[in-house]
C-alpha cells in the first residue's frame, strides 16, 4: 500500500506547523529503540518486570529533574488532553464529592486556553459549576491582575496556559502563581498547559509558581502517545479512570516503558539546548515580520511580537474566501502551515484569534505557521513570496484552481 504520492518529497518542502506536532529526534528515536527492549510489565516482580520498572522510574526521575520537582509527583499518561481533562475534572470533582453544591464550586481560566481545557471545564459549567473566561487584550496577553481579580473564595481551581497553541503569545503564569500563593494554604489550585513550550521556555514548576503542569511529548519531537502531568504533594484529586494501581493509582493502565524513555529524551534536548534554539529563531521570526509587514500591509499579525514563542507566525488575511483552500495554495508551494489549532475540526472560524477583537473576517481568515527551529530567511522568503501571491489571487473559489 501506497502512503504518501510518488511525487510528494521529491522537491524540498517547508514544514511549518511544528504547533501541531514535531518530527521525532534522532535522540529520541535511539531511546526508544534502546527501551523497547525492556517488555516486560513494570508491574510484575520477576526479574524482567523488575528491569522494566527501574527505567520507568528513570525516565520518571529525569523528566523530575527538568521540571524541579519529584519523581513521584510526575505522572505519566497518554497525552496533553489527558493532562488537561485529568487535572481539571480531578480537582473539580474532590471538591463535589465533598458534598460542595456545584453553584459554589468556582473556576477561572482564560478564553484562549486549548479546546481541552475549555471544553473540559465547559462540562462542569452545563452541571451548575461557576466558571469565569478572562478575556486576553488586544495583544493576545491576558493580565495577572485580570486573572487574580476573578478568583473569588469559592475558586478552586485557576488553569492558565504557558504559551498560545495558535497565536505563541506566552502568558504571565509566574506573575499569576505568584499572586494566588499569597492568599495562603487555602488557595486555589493553580494548573498551566505548558505543552507547547518546552523547545523555547523554561518548564520549571516552581519558577512558573504553579502546582500542576501538563507537558505532551510530541510537541517537543518526542513520541506521539505519551504526556505527563506534574502535580505537587499538596494537591487533593481524584483520578479520572479507576481499575489498576498504576502510576501511584492515579492513571490506571499497563505503563510504556519505550514512551516514557522517548518523553524524558525529548524533555532533556528540548531544555538543553532552549536559549540558543530561542535566540536563532527570534531573528528568523523578526525578519518574517518586517516582511509581512512591509510586503503585506493589509494582512493583521495576531498577538503581540514580543511576548510569544519565537517560532510563532500567525496572520489574517483579507479577501480570502476559504481559509483551508488557501492552506492547499500554500501546500501545492511546498509549505505545510495551519488555519487555526489542529485540534479545532468544523469551526467556522478561529476562537483565539476572536478573542483579541477587530473585524469578523479576522478570526476566519487566520493563518499559522510555527517553524522549525533550523528554519532560514531563505525559507521566509520562500513562504513570504507564497503569501503575496494567496493575496494578489484574492480568493479561491475552488480546489481545481489551485496552481
Amino acid at each position: 500500500m501506497r502512503f504518501f504520492p510518488r511525487n510528494l518529497f521529491k522537491r524540498k518542502r517547508i514544514y511549518a506547523d511544528w504547533a501541531a506536532t514535531t518530527p521525532l529526534h534522532p535522540r529520541v528515536a535511539r531511546a526508544m529503540a534502546r527501551a523497547r527492549k525492556l517488555w516486560a510489565n513494570p508491574s510484575a516482580i520477576h526479574a524482567e518486570g523488575v528491569l522494566a520498572r527501574r527505567a520507568l522510574e528513570d525516565a520518571r526521575t529525569r523528566v523530575a529533574r527538568l521540571v524541579g520537582t519529584k519523581p513521584e509527583e510526575v505522572y505519566f499518561l497518554s497525552g496533553g488532553t489527558e493532562a488537561n481533562a485529568t487535572i481539571i475534572q480531578g480537582v473539580t470533582r474532590t471538591k463535589l464529592e465533598k458534598g460542595v453544591p456545584p453553584a459554589q464550586v468556582h473556576v477561572v481560566t482564560t478564553a484562549i486556553e486549548h479546546s481541552s481545557v475549555i471544553e473540559t471545564i465547559r462540562l462542569f459549567a452545563a452541571h451548575g459549576v461557576s466558571v469565569t473566561f478572562v478575556r486576553p487584550g488586544p495583544d493576545g496577553v491576558v493580565r495577572a491582575e485580570d486573572v487574580l481579580a476573578a478568583v473569588t473564595p469559592a475558586t478552586v481551581l485557576v488553569s492558565v496556559m504557558l504559551a498560545n497553541n495558535e497565536i505563541g503569545t506566552v502568558q504571565p503564569v509566574s506573575k499569576i502563581g505568584a499572586g494566588l500563593r499569597k492568599l495562603g494554604l487555602e488557595r486555589p489550585v493553580f494548573h498551566v498547559d505548558a505543552s507547547q513550550a518546552p523547545l523555547w521556555l523554561s518548564v520549571d514548576i516552581e519558577g512558573l509558581r504553579a502546582d500542576a503542569m501538563t507537558l505532551d511529548a510530541h510537541k517537543m519531537q518526542g513520541p506521539k502517545g505519551v504526556g505527563a502531568l506534574v502535580v505537587r504533594r499538596r494537591i487533593s484529586w481524584e483520578p479520572l479512570m479507576v481499575g489498576g494501581g498504576q502510576e501511584r493509582g492515579k492513571r490506571p493502565t499497563t505503563e510504556s516503558i519505550e514512551l516514557a524513555a522517548g518523553f524524558a529524551a525529548a524533555l532533556e534536548i528540548a531544555q538543553g539546548g532552549r536559549d540558543d534554539r530561542s535566540r536563532l529563531a527570534a531573528g528568523v521570526q523578526n525578519y518574517f515580520f518586517d516582511r509581512i509587514e512591509s510586503e503585506l500591509p493589509d494582512a493583521v499579525i495576531n498577538g503581540s511580537r514580543d511576548k510569544r514563542l519565537p517560532n510563532n507566525i500567525n496572520i489574517s488575511l483579507p479577501g480570502i474566501s476559504d481559509p483551508e483552500l488557501a492552506v492547499l495554495f500554500l501546500d501545492k508551494k511546498g509549505i505545510a502551515c495551519s488555519t487555526k489549532s489542529s485540534c479545532l475540526k468544523g469551526e467556522e472560524q478561529s476562537y483565539v484569534v476572536a478573542a483579541l477583537g477587530g473585524e469578523s473576517w479576522r478570526a476566519r481568515n487566520t493563518l499559522r505557521l510555527s517553524l522549525a527551529p533550523t528554519a532560514t530567511r531563505s525559507d521566509v522568503d520562500t513562504i513570504v513570496g507564497a503569501l503575496i501571491k494567496l493575496a494578489a489571487s484574492q480568493k479561491l473559489p475552488s480546489s481545481e484552481n489551485l496552481p
